[in-house]
């Protein structure tokens, strides 16, 4: 299922963010949070990403928690364990919903450029589809980690976990996950655009430095 057009917010409905912050990043020598684009570390676009309709904002790791002091919010380890890859951190998230929010917004680190309206739009889009999640698609391009999940998806991954199955589009499919299209536009190239490497921070970097600020 896809969607692309208006959507409706729904500001009645809490939304907390997960920001991924749990792979190793060995393809850009390691300690990817806190590589800079700009200036700044990804964790802290991430985190301010997140914060523009997510209320709490945890960060996924399994660094110790002061690793991450500097940016007040609440970290969250794997479940079950480390090493279960990003599906393990979501879960991680979905575990750790306060009470009152059922809804869990995911944000990867290494994805450091999204659309303001991402988190309300994947909710509003997976509430009125009447399914458990939601996904972004740009483009040609489907990013499935920049995604939504409804608490009652927990079951569904910690399953498809504890059969070793680790694909982040599995528990989607399972889902009936709506998949959220964000149109593309020539002046904005640095729309969820992935950093892996040090190449991919340096073509960021250059993207973005040729967009006029949002406050221009």
């Amino acid at each position: 299922m896809s969607n692309s057009g208006p959507f409706n917010a729904i500001n009645d409905v809490a939304i907390a963010g997960l920001v991924l912050a749990g792979g190793e990043g060995r393809r850009m020598g390691g300690d990817k949070p806190f590589r800079q684009i700009g200036g700044r570390p990804l964790i802290a676009m991430a985190v301010e990403n997140a914060g523009r309709h997510c209320d709490p904002v945890m960060i996924s790791s399994n660094q110790p928690p002061e690793t991450f002091a500097a940016y007040k919010a609440n970290v969250v380890a794997d479940i079950p364990k480390a090493g279960q890859g990003p599906l393990g951190g979501v879960l991680g998230g979905l575990t750790a919903l306060p009470d009152g929010v059922d809804w869990l917004v995911t944000f990867p680190v290494d994805c450091p450029v999204v659309p303001d309206e991402m988190a309300a739009k994947l909710v509003s889009v997976a509430h009125d589809a009447g399914v458990r999640a939601a996904f972004a698609r740009h483009g040609d391009r489907d990013h499935y980690l920049s995604s939504a999940w409804h608490r009652e998806s927990a079951p569904v991954i910690a399953k498809l976990l504890a059969d070793d199955d680790r694909r982040v589009r599995a528990p989607l499919q399972a889902l009936a996950a709506v998949a959220v299209t964000f149109p593309r536009q020539a002046s904005d190239l640095a729309m969820f655009a992935n950093a892996n490497t040090i190449d991919d921070l340096a073509e960021l970097e250059k993207m973005l430095a040729g967009q006029p600020s949002k406050g221009a």
